[in-house]
């Protein structure tokens, strides 16, 4: 009863908050304005916002480049006040660690959904970086989710938003995103990647002082990464870019099985190194709170698909993809009738095709597109009763491409299957095996 009353609230002054903006909007017309004081006001009554806006930003599909500028902000800049600083912890790890924040322990160089980073200097003058968790974070994190999850459940009586079973999405990977908040296994994940990638020279993974965290489990102190965002780059580096992010997703995710989950333009850093021939274009990934397991058979198969895609029909392509793992229980597409695998291979084979041969473009949308196909077909046919779904390998994958595809789109300038064919080539030297 508690949460339903604290959601109705919520839900309340979320409407206060687009009915007072729209109306300031009728009277200055100043879209700008408009976007940018909602984006704040939304944040600052659920966090989890911020993560929405980070997911969206980049993804001109969309979108407009207006909302986009303002949006992209939030991907290391996101509202914060002065109440969410620990100074008391801040001042006590610089002093035992001979830290200087020259820049004063009030003002952070990025702000995050769940911590503030602040850049100090050792005692050998070298940059080295302090991520601190928010002040009660924890509880505005359990607070946020309340709120997001009570909103999930009045959508989901809305036929078009339930057909792609979003809240399905969201309630698998709540525990996911409350981990962000555990940063002992975030310099965990941070070091399994690192060492993953040891021999990716375009690959700068910071190091941390596990210590310090085992110590102040609110703190990480890591290595200083030289870089600049996504915004400053210049168009002439996009695909040198684009492809050492795309061999980053590939390698983790095919090769490894274990993923970023939150690859947005803010924890991706891209350096220029002229010295460098052979890899003059490296990018710095940061922030491993979230990251994602495959199984192994799935990520075999996967390798399998992607590897072959661009060679291979569509219809044959799409059976692959049917019996990689993306759909749950294991082994029900062998059990249920000819007709209904038929009909289920079609529309898949239809997307497959639409996604490599017309539009060019890999996004979440068409994954939604698949989901919702299913749905409409399970629920108009015998197959309604017998639980087929989405497998929870399928939702990961899901959710790891929505949150990156905003960056690899933009440095592709859209045309992200043609630059992929490229990369999967020069990793895997798939063109040898046709």
């Amino acid at each position: 009863m508690y949460k339903t009353l604290k959601g109705i609230l919520f839900l309340l002054n979320v409407a206060f908050i687009f009915g007072k903006e729209l109306s300031l909007y009728l009277i200055f017309k100043d879209y700008s304005l408009l976007i940018d004081r909602l984006c704040i006001r939304l944040s600052s009554i659920n966090i989890l916002c911020v993560k929405i806006f980070q997911a969206i930003s980049l993804n001109n599909s969309l979108i407009n480049d207006e909302m986009n500028n303002k949006l992209l902000k939030f991907t290391d800049n996101a509202p914060w006040n002065f109440s969410d600083i620990n100074l008391l912890r801040l001042i006590e790890l610089a002093g035992k660690y001979n830290l200087n924040l020259r820049q004063g322990y009030e003002i952070p160089i990025n702000a995050g959904m769940i911590s503030l980073v602040f850049k100090a200097y050792d005692k050998t003058n070298k940059p080295i970086i302090i991520k601190m968790k928010r002040k009660n974070i924890q509880q505005q994190l359990d607070d946020a989710i309340d709120n997001l999850l009570f909103l999930i459940y009045l959508l989901s009586f809305i036929p078009i938003l339930n057909n792609y079973q979003i809240a399905d999405v969201i309630n698998k990977n709540i525990e996911i995103i409350r981990h962000q908040t555990n940063f002992l296994e975030e310099v965990e994940n941070m070091d399994r990647i690192k060492y993953n990638c040891k021999n990716l020279k375009y690959i700068k993974i910071p190091s941390a002082i596990k210590v310090v965290t085992e110590e102040y489990p609110d703190c990480i102190l890591m290595e200083y990464i030289e870089g600049v965002k996504i915004n400053q780059i210049k168009e002439a580096d996009y695909e040198g870019f684009a492809k050492q992010v795309m061999k980053f997703g590939f390698v983790t995710t095919i090769v490894h099985g274990v993923t970023h989950g939150d690859l947005h333009g803010g924890n991706i850093l891209f350096i220029k190194d002229n010295s460098d021939e052979k890899y003059p274009h490296k990018i710095g990934v940061i922030d491993f709170g979230i990251i994602y397991e495959l199984e192994p058979t799935y990520k075999g198969l996967l390798f399998e698909v992607l590897t072959q895609m661009f060679e291979t029909p569509s219809r044959e392509t799409a059976i692959k993809v049917l019996h990689s793992g993306i759909i749950d229980p294991p082994g029900i597409l062998e059990q249920i009738p000819k007709e209904d695998y038929e009909n289920i291979l079609n529309f898949t084979t239809e997307i497959i095709d639409e996604t490599v041969n017309s539009s060019k473009k890999a996004n979440q949308i068409q994954m939604y597109k698949f989901i919702s196909k299913l749905k409409d077909y399970l629920g108009n046919s015998s197959l309604s009763t017998i639980g087929i779904r989405p497998s929870d390998n399928f939702v990961k994958t899901q959710l790891v491409l929505a949150m990156s595809h905003g960056v690899t789109l933009t440095l592709c300038n859209n045309d992200y299957l043609t630059l992929a064919d490229k990369v999967i080539n020069e990793l895997f030297h798939t063109n040898m095996l046709m």
